[in-house]
């Protein structure tokens, strides 16, 4: 199988899985273009290599152009997922002590929002952490700014299945989410939160949220958050 690659924002972090084959020609060329893009815009990557069948050696060595460049700009390319074949090329070429490798996707996304001695992670924001979910990216961004403006860091993602990692990486205080949600990972959304952050607060928002008047959407999202987040400051 030739190479493919499936990505998509994971927060902050830009999650890239391979499939098929990392060699010479076009796989290399399009991973050097999709990776190389992600870096410039998000800095961190995480590479999950676990449907990964075969790499050569003009691949082994577009991963660590791409480590090497991410850790220029203070940012990292880390591997997760590493098939036994691969990591035991890794261990020959003397290259596995180069990369940080993680067994899940969650670890390495987590050790990217702790930083590392080759990026400087993202937990310095000091402003009171919330994560937000919905399943429409514009609903996400209208949310991540009206709650930046007023003061707030907000985290968005569309992927409900993504929440638990972001909120285990983040430590988010609140998480504001789509009434649709209610469940994650087989179990209520708010027990689901609160065994990875207990007593993170949970904010549903309305059903018609999406199509209501935005200044009224946004009054009513700040006014909610202040009301759950003021008790704790």
């Amino acid at each position: 199988m030739q190479l493919r690659l499936e990505s998509r924002p994971v927060g902050e972090v830009f999650v890239v899985q391979c499939i098929g084959k990392v060699i010479s020609g076009n796989e290399v060329f399009t991973l050097h273009s999709q990776v190389g893009d992600a870096i410039e815009k998000y800095g961190d990557v995480v590479l999950q290599l676990d449907r990964v069948e075969f790499l050569d050696s003009s691949g082994l060595g577009a991963l660590v152009r791409l480590m090497q460049a991410a850790r220029a700009k203070s940012a990292d390319v880390k591997l997760c997922g590493v098939p036994p074949k691969i990591r035991k090329v890794l261990e020959l070429t003397h290259l596995l002590k180069q990369f940080e490798v993680y067994e899940s996707l969650e670890e390495a996304v987590t050790a990217a929002y702790l930083g590392s001695r080759y990026s400087k992670g993202k937990t310095g924001d000091e402003r009171p952490r919330i994560l937000c979910i919905y399943a429409s990216l514009d609903v996400c961004t209208f949310m991540r700014e009206i709650l930046c403006n007023a003061g707030f860091n907000a985290l968005t993602t569309t992927s409900a299945e993504d929440a638990p990692i972001l909120l285990k990486a983040t430590k988010a205080r609140l998480v504001v989410a789509s009434s649709r949600i209610q469940f994650l990972r087989g179990k209520p959304i708010r027990s689901a939160l609160q065994e990875i952050v207990p007593g993170v607060m949970i904010l549903a928002l309305d059903d018609n949220f999406a199509t209501q008047d935005p200044s009224d959407a946004a009054e009513k999202l700040l006014h909610d958050v202040n009301a759950l987040l003021a008790p704790a400051s």
